[in-house]
């Protein structure tokens, strides 16, 4: 793998991500419960989070566990509750020299916010990014001091927990090349029903397949394919299902439809199993397989960010602040990997990304409106050529050179990454890029000025060998029609080359 040229901490992990070395995770647990912010001996930790299933489930306990180790303490439990979405992770010390207690409490996103204004909990767990619709019910119910939107969107007060993608899948033998978001919603509707209406086995009736009403992927597909926020109005919108599905667990579900050449069925990206990963087709036309490298970068249209938040103006206990900043580290992120999200730790791209890329160099993916200028073309190919790309992908506050609250994050994490001795002689490569909207040249030097910012922040922290330069619209990796997902070519990605 590619990892293994670049030695990243040793060893390759899944796709090409990193396995960090046992001594720097002991390390950064030392650290986390030292230093001040929290001493390890004869102490009693309390975290407590209220929120988002898809976070408060198996993530939090495999992070709970893996900082109970960290910490030193033995003898890891589960407490569960009366009630299913509740539970305690419980970790002692030997002779009482410390406790580490972890509530969840995840009643769903919204149903979170409320504990975290009360002080009644630590950190929000959340399946979106925060709204003004959240902040709006909260003063409706007489909650105090509820913060601005803005206050909620500060680094450190946001913060990136990991991702998560939803899936459409297929059987293996279906011959369907992609589906796009209206032939899902045809499908559901009941409109098309045989696969040879979108490409399909001909004279071959789709089985549809969903999850239960309360099922976060339930709620993904229905919000983000069919616009249904409601979940509960849209299941009962859909045509008749193949299965009952009440009760019927991802994997599950995934294996039903591996088993059925005529099924689909949606589910998170890690719950795929032996389905086959159907490519979601875009405005442009063009369809785009789910990989762990896509949702890293969030190219993958249903990638979707998971928050861990902090109450705005109230300082964290230091075992809560203890817990987040393992959560966003190494050691944290891959507790975060191993529970089936994906992880935000670097990973490199495969051989034959940069030839792939290099291929499209001129297409801006906005239907042909745009020409990308033959000189940024071959500023890209001699950038990438001989490099690897890394899933660290750089955004930022709209209209300004301030990285948005996970850039912030990936900027240390890249910085700790190239202060590696094993990067000692690696070529490093800022690569701005700008969506299509807009003048060209004006775009062009807005992807030039983020690089070189920073490609500034790199030397500044004493990383050496980085250059920057700024593209515009062209090499696009989000179809620039869609108004909304076209805002992510506004980017900086990171190559790496390595001398010799």
């Amino acid at each position: 793998m590619e990892a293994d040229r670049y030695a990243i901490f040793g060893a390759s992990r899944r796709e090409g991500g990193f396995v960090w070395l046992t001594a720097f995770v002991l390390a950064f647990g030392i650290c986390v419960g030292s230093g001040g912010a929290m001493a390890q001996t004869s102490n009693n930790y309390l975290v407590r989070l209220s929120g988002s299933p898809v976070i408060g489930a198996r993530p939090v306990q495999e992070l709970a566990t893996a900082w109970a180790q960290a910490l030193k303490l033995t003898g890891v439990r589960v407490d569960a509750g009366m009630d299913p979405n509740e539970y305690d992770v419980v970790a002692e010390g030997a002779e009482g020299s410390g406790r580490m207690t972890v509530q969840s409490r995840s009643h769903g996103t919204l149903a979170g916010i409320e504990p975290l204004l009360r002080g009644q909990a630590d950190l929000w767990m959340a399946a979106r990014q925060v709204r003004q619709s959240d902040l709006d019910a909260m003063r409706a119910r007489n909650v105090p001091n509820v913060p601005t939107l803005a206050q909620f969107q500060q680094p450190g007060v946001e913060n990136v927990i990991g991702l998560t993608g939803l899936t459409i899948i297929v059987h293996q033998r279906n011959t369907v090349k992609m589906v796009n978001p209206q032939q899902l919603r045809d499908i559901y509707a009941g409109r098309v029903t045989s696969w040879a209406q979108v490409g399909g086995p001909s004279n071959l009736p789709i089985g549809l397949y969903s999850l239960d009403v309360a099922d976060t992927a339930t709620d993904s597909f229905c919000t983000t394919i069919l616009g249904i926020p409601d979940t509960r109005k849209c299941v009962d919108s859909f045509a008749r299902l193949a299965v009952p599905s009440a009760g019927m667990e991802q994997e599950d579900l995934a294996d039903d439809v591996a088993g059925n050449p005529a099924g689909i069925g949606f589910v998170s990206y890690s719950s795929r199993r032996g389905a086959k990963a159907l490519p979601l087709g875009t405005a442009c036309g063009s369809g785009i397989a789910p990989s762990l490298f896509r949702l890293k970068t969030e190219e993958y249209p249903l990638v979707q960010r998971l928050y861990l938040y902090t109450a705005p103006g109230r300082p964290l206990s230091p075992a809560a602040q203890a817990f987040l900043q393992f959560a966003l580290g190494p050691a944290g992120q891959a507790a975060v990997g191993s529970s089936g999200l994906a992880d935000q730790l670097p990973s490199l791209s495969d051989p034959r990304y940069a030839e792939g890329r290099i291929a499209t160099a001129n297409d801006p993916m906005d239907g042909g409106q745009t020409r990308v200028r033959p000189p940024d073309v071959r500023a890209f190919e001699q950038a990438v050529t001989g490099a690897d790309r890394l899933s660290i992908t750089f955004r930022f506050q709209a209209g300004t050179n301030a990285l948005d609250s996970r850039g912030e994050a990936d900027m240390s994490r890249l910085i700790d990454l190239l202060r590696q001795p094993s990067y000692a002689r690696t070529s490093v490569v800022m690569i701005g890029f700008s969506s299509a909207t807009g003048d060209y040249a004006d775009n062009r030097q807005l992807a030039r000025d983020r690089a070189q910012a920073l490609r500034e922040r790199l030397t500044d922290a004493g990383v050496a060998n980085v250059s920057a330069v700024g593209i515009g619209p062209g090499a696009a990796v989000v179809c620039n029609l869609d108004p909304v997902r076209g805002m992510l070519n506004q980017r900086v990605e990171v190559w790496l080359r390595k001398a010799g």
